[in-house]
């Protein structure tokens, strides 16, 4: 696993460091504050901090402690495309309307602002999180690398409470939190 600020993969020569020729599968942390803003969103029904803290997988890294929050996989495109989606991909009407927005963007926009494209306050948000990522070994769009890596992610999401991660996700401790997290990014199209 290498770990890197999401913040430094705007600087395109900290991303050219990413492998380019790999699949992968990463792991995205929060600082406490960003995680608050996160779970006590003003745009939710209800606080889910406090709920859902002692729940979430923590993590000291660079003597701070952070929260695992979403995780998530490169099968198709290199693991540094698809950070770099995530990172810096632009809140335009095409991929707002037609859900091209990565799934994270599209969750902490409308946390955050109740609005998809508000990319200024989902970049800020973005920029306080640490990203953890593995390079798995095999081809790019290969059925080893699909099988190998979407096992890791569906144990990810049994194994760990993962706030922002939708999809398979039916972890009874989020239910709740995920329903309402569905209805405002539906609302803030």
């Amino acid at each position: 696993m290498i770990i890197v600020e999401a913040k430094e993969l705007r600087n395109i020569d900290k991303l050219k460091k990413l492998p380019k020729d790999y699949p992968g599968w990463y792991k995205w942390w929060a600082p406490l504050d960003a995680l608050e803003l996160l779970l006590n969103s003003h745009y939710l029904k209800d606080q889910y901090f406090h709920e859902l803290l002692p729940y979430l997988t923590s993590k000291t890294i660079n003597n701070q402690k952070y929260y695992y929050i979403y995780t998530g996989i490169a099968i198709k495109e290199s693991i540094r495309a698809r950070l770099n989606w995530h990172v810096n991909q632009h809140h335009t009407q095409n991929n707002v309307v037609n859900g091209f927005l990565s799934t994270l963007r599209q969750s902490i926009s409308s946390l955050i602002a109740n609005n998809q494209y508000a990319e200024e306050a989902t970049n800020e948000l973005i920029d306080k999180l640490i990203i953890e990522y593995t390079i798995v070994d095999l081809p790019i769009k290969s059925r080893e690398a699909k099988d190998k890596i979407e096992f890791i992610e569906k144990e990810e999401i049994l194994n760990n409470v993962l706030p922002l991660n939708i999809k398979d996700n039916k972890n009874m401790i989020v239910k709740k939190y995920l329903k309402e997290l569905s209805t405002i990014r539906k609302n803030s199209k």
